[in-house]
C-alpha cells in the first residue's frame, strides 16, 4: 500500500489526486448569460446534490482561469444575475465536453461554437440546451469562498443554489415524477483525461431492504 503524503505536493497535484479518486463525478454543464445577453456554457464537474427541502445543489467554481488572473466568465455571469441551469451532460454532449472547457475570451457562444441548440428555460433567464435531456433550473442562494483566489488550483467559489424548475424528455421518464437512469446515457468525469459513459449495459441495481426486514432484524432492534 502506498502512502502519498500530502503535505510538499503542489495545489495541482493535490487536486489531480482528488480528480483521481473521486470518480466518476457527474458533470454539470452550465449555461449563463452574461450582461449583454450573450450565452456562455461550461462543464463543471465538481458538483453534488445537496438536500431536498430546500432542493439545493452544489457546485465549485475556480476563482480564476488557468491562463490567466481573470476570474471565469461562468462565475462573473452566474454572480452577477444569480441564475444559471445545470443541463445533464449525456454522450450526445461528450464530443464537445473538452471543447466548451477551453477558456475562450469573454463574449464567445460555445454553444453555437459546437453545434449545440438553445432552447428558452422556464423560470430563469439563461437557456437550458435542447441537447441535453433535462435541465435543472437554479437561483443562487449562499457562495462560500475558499482557498487562494489568485491560484486555479487552490481558490474557489462554492456555489449553493436552489433547483427552481426542472425539465426532463420525456424519453427519460420512468413515470410522471420519477427518472428511469438507464435511459439517461450520462457522462461521468473521472481523472484527466478520462470519461465514462452510464450505458444500459453498465449499469447494474441493488434492492435496499431496511435491517429491520432482514431475518431476525426485529428481535435485535427489541
Amino acid at each position: 500500500m502506498r502512502i502519498i503524503d500530502l503535505a510538499d505536493r503542489t495545489p495541482a497535484q493535490k487536486q489531480g489526486l482528488l480528480s483521481q479518486l473521486v470518480v466518476p463525478r457527474p458533470i454539470a454543464m452550465i449555461t449563463t448569460l452574461d450582461a449583454k445577453g450573450g450565452v456562455n456554457v461550461a462543464p463543471f464537474s465538481y458538483y453534488m446534490p445537496v438536500s431536498g427541502e430546500p432542493p439545493l445543489v452544489a457546485v465549485t467554481v475556480g476563482s480564476v482561469r488557468e491562463a490567466t488572473d481573470e476570474p471565469k466568465d461562468s462565475w462573473v455571469n452566474l454572480n452577477a444575475s444569480g441564475e444559471f441551469v445545470i443541463n445533464v451532460t449525456t454522450t450526445a454532449l461528450a464530443d464537445h465536453i473538452e471543447t466548451v472547457a477551453r477558456e475562450y475570451p469573454a463574449g464567445v457562444d460555445e454553444a453555437g461554437l459546437v453545434g449545440w441548440r438553445t432552447v428558452p428555460s422556464q423560470v430563469v433567464r439563461p437557456p437550458s440546451l435542447a441537447d441535453s435531456p433535462a435541465h435543472l433550473e437554479c437561483r443562487v442562494r449562499e457562495v462560500i469562498d475558499r482557498g487562494d483566489s489568485s491560484s486555479c488550483f487552490s481558490g474557489v467559489h462554492i456555489v449553493l443554489a436552489e433547483v427552481v424548475c426542472i425539465t426532463a424528455d420525456e424519453s427519460i421518464m420512468a413515470s410522471p415524477t420519477r427518472i428511469d437512469p438507464t435511459r439517461v446515457h450520462a457522462v461521468g468525469r473521472m481523472g484527466f483525461p478520462w470519461f465514462v459513459a452510464a450505458s444500459p449495459e453498465s449499469i447494474f441495481s441493488q434492492d435496499r431492504i431496511a435491517y429491520a426486514d432482514l431475518p431476525g432484524g426485529e428481535e435485535v432492534l427489541a
